[in-house]
């Protein structure tokens, strides 16, 4: 997974752990997702104790998960640390909840607006949808 990825999934994971709305995390989310949260903080701070910028970082996360600014610094922190430490890289992918293994596959859908019918399709060959080939 490419640090950048690998930094915004960490980042996702963590903020909803530290932050109020925990609670409501918990019961969408579940135990199992909560646990894993957990332990990508806890991790997360044993790990970042030689790096004193993105501990504080990390911190300031727990500190006000919501805040915008707080959850890019560390993304932007994770993100060096992840590119020039290869070990660094794999500690997260493992801790980090959906991160997938290296030289997978990452899939994100964004829809808005009025969407009555949807189709998602993966592994296709060819696909011609209309007109010619």
């Amino acid at each position: 997974m490419d640090p950048i990825t690998l930094a915004t999934a960490a980042v996702a994971a963590l903020a909803p752990y530290l932050g109020k709305a925990a609670e409501k995390f918990v019961g969408a989310a579940g135990d199992a997702a909560w646990e894993k949260a957990g332990e990508l903080y806890n991790g997360l701070k044993a790990r970042l104790t030689g790096h004193p910028a993105a501990a504080e970082a990390l911190s300031d996360l727990a500190h006000e998960p919501a805040d915008a600014d707080a959850q890019a610094a560390l993304r932007q922190a994770l993100k060096k640390l992840a590119a020039s430490d290869a070990d660094f890289a794999r500690e997260l992918a493992a801790l980090t909840p959906g991160a997938a293994p290296a030289g997978g596959t990452n899939f994100h859908n964004e829809i808005q607006g009025n969407v009555t019918n949807l189709t998602q399709a993966g592994s296709i060959g060819a696909l011609h949808i209309g007109g010619k080939e």
